[in-house]
């Protein structure tokens, strides 16, 4: 080959290898920059940076929206749903992470110039008043050319010239990609908040169990703060409040509740500073600083806060009564009230834990009979007698729906609350425990297998079982027993069954992950349907066969409506006004017929040991 031909070939070959590269690039989009063609993966592309994809989603998307939540990562708790019920809007969380307010104020002009916008919610911080105007060139932070300006030959081609490798981990993360968020798509894109499917199946009323889990909290760092950014904070935010103004927006600004350890590393004057000036150019709902403030299970770390910590702000916002709000969460501040509210925040102290806690005894009984053969069977008598003792000591029996009231609505409870629960639905259940609960006028709660009510045989294989009373009779002890699920069908026994047995909720090893998350919803589904409609009681709650669970599968029912789990772990619980995840995963002591009266009440916490100190 002559030297003239290998030239033209080289330049050829690298004219082809750039053309391949730029439309894999194009393709793949790792970025959501040309609209994602062939993975159509916006969770993705968000999380490699929120600034330039969620601008090109709402490029694509913007008919769907007529209203955004624009500010810092902390505006992801804010719910989406409340604000579309409350507004008749649709709205998008635009919230960055890492944003400053010259990151918010670009991103919120820039929707109220190029879309129809009715509303927008604006989240301030404490951290607002820290930085600004950061020059962000890193490819994952950088801001989209259509809100920051500049030359869009210079933006695109930047993302037509990227490495191979970004796409290559697109597609690799694409096909191990599942229910749950991975390192690579923390974003739920109908939303455009944050995926907390993992978090929100979380238990987290054990406060040493939460510190572990978030050490942040547990020796939170030391050091000050100055907000040396205030005048230009103050600046942006005229510059939206004017934009908002001009458009006819309806503008609703709302400032973050923080960890109050970091709220006091603050100094008082910045702070009434920030709030005064703020209040002058527009006024604003302040959650910053609050009881709730001193309870780290309300947050993530010092400025994240979970979801129900933002269903309980719009609550105050909207004047929601039938829900728990502590009362000094949520202020509105005004120009007359911004320099003494300000003030106020220093001084705040924290809610005595008796006062949105409770402590909450669970007792797991099986079947009741003559004789106890195994450690599965109470008899008649000593049921009776450890009924007896919990109603002379003073002991509550409280429905799950009874903790489902106090977490939700602030309802208290008794000051001795215990949970008495069966599982399985044995038909002893109703011939033996009903008639004594009803006598000492205790409530209890039935986990039932739904394949096997009103049975005594094992499905088809007539393989004799204990018997389960039927649905009539469950029926028969409403406002004593309430029915809930056990599965309809994923507690099975496997020496019964022809091929592979689910003997709990869990999903096979080697199973699909989309193909087990159909059979678990399923099932509830299945179970709901047959208690709903034969005893009339929603199902809300279940016991999870042989107490085993992983976040996947609560992950799952909690998405199906399903409020209180139980497993078989022995200790006592405590559950949280205002935060549903203290009612997951909680524990229960298994009571058998060897169970003394003694030590039934230490269990329960009654503070009595012996005989003599009862008498």
């Amino acid at each position: 080959m002559s030297s003239k031909k290998w030239i033209v070939t080289f330049f050829c070959t690298c004219v082809l290898a750039l053309g391949l590269m730029l439309s894999f690039n194009a393709l793949i989009d790792p970025f959501g920059v040309f609209g994602d063609p062939v993975l159509n993966w916006y969770s993705y592309n968000a999380t490699s940076n929120p600034r330039v994809a969620k601008i090109a989603y709402i490029n694509r998307n913007h008919e769907r929206f007529d209203s955004f939540i624009v500010g810092p990562s902390g505006a992801s708790g804010i719910p989406v749903d409340m604000l579309n019920q409350h507004f008749d809007a649709s709205f998008f969380n635009m919230f960055v992470f890492g944003a400053d307010m010259l990151d918010t104020e670009l991103i919120a002009k820039y929707l109220i110039d190029n879309f129809t916008v009715e509303n927008l919610v604006l989240n301030v911080y404490i951290d607002s008043g820290l930085v600004f105007g950061m020059q962000h060139e890193n490819i994952n932070q950088n801001m989209h050319v259509h809100a920051a300006g500049g030359s869009r030959l210079a933006f695109y081609s930047r993302y037509l010239l990227l490495h191979p490798q970004y796409s290559i981990d697109k597609i690799r993360a694409f096909h191990s990609r599942g229910f749950l968020p991975g390192p690579y798509d923390w974003f739920d894109m109908e939303t455009g908040a944050y995926n907390k499917r993992g978090r929100a199946a979380e238990p987290i009323g054990c406060m040493e169990a939460y510190l572990e889990a978030y050490p942040i909290f547990a020796d939170y760092p030391a050091g000050t703060r100055t907000m040396a950014q205030i005048d230009n904070t103050i600046q942006s935010i005229t510059a939206i409040r004017d934009a908002a103004e001009a458009a006819g927006v309806n503008l609703l600004v709302m400032f973050s509740p923080v960890y109050h350890e970091h709220f006091t590393r603050f100094s008082e004057g910045d702070v009434a500073e920030f709030f005064t000036r703020l209040a002058d150019v527009v006024p604003f709902w302040d959650f910053s600083m609050s009881t709730i403030s001193f309870d780290p299970r309300f947050f993530y770390d010092a400025t994240h806060f979970r979801h129900t910590v933002g269903v309980m702000a719009l609550g105050r916002i909207f004047g929601y009564e039938d829900m728990f709000i502590p009362d000094d969460f949520g202020t509105f501040v005004t120009s007359e009230n911004a320099a003494e509210h300000a003030a106020s925040r220093f001084y705040v102290t924290p809610m005595p834990q008796i006062e949105y806690t409770a402590r909450v005894p669970i007792l797991m009984y099986h079947h009741i009979a003559e004789e106890a053969v195994n450690d599965m069977i109470v008899t008649p008598e000593v049921f009776a007698a450890q009924m007896r003792a919990l109603y002379e000591n003073g002991f509550t029996a409280v429905t799950l729906c009874q903790l489902v009231d106090f977490v939700d609505r602030g309802m208290p409870l008794p000051e001795r609350p215990v949970v008495i629960t069966f599982d399985d639905g044995y038909l002893s259940v109703y011939e033996y425990a009903f008639p004594i609960l009803a006598r000492y006028g205790l409530n209890a709660t039935a986990f039932v297998i739904g394949e096997a009510v009103g049975t005594d045989t094992y499905k088809d294989t007539g393989h004799p079982t204990i018997p389960k009373f039927c649905f009539v009779q469950a029926g028969h002890m409403a406002g004593v027993v309430s029915i809930q699920s056990h599965s309809y069908d994923m507690h099975q026994a496997a020496f019964l069954e022809e091929g592979r047995a689910r003997e709990n909720i869990l999903r096979w090893p080697g199973e699909n992950e989309a193909d087990y998350i159909d059979a678990l919803r399923a099932d509830h589904q299945r179970i709901s349907e047959a208690v709903y409609t034969n005893v009339g009681e929603h199902v809300f709650a279940i016991a999870f066969p042989h107490g085993i669970y992983d976040v996947l599968s609560q992950a799952v029912l909690i998405e199906l409506g399903v409020r209180v789990t139980v497993g078989v772990h022995p200790g006592s619980n405590t559950i949280i006004m205002g935060l549903p995840q203290s009612l997951l995963s909680l524990n229960r002591f298994t009571i058998t017929n060897d169970t003394d009266i003694d030590t039934l009440l230490t269990l329960v916490g009654s503070g009595y040991t012996t005989s003599e100190e009862r008498q």
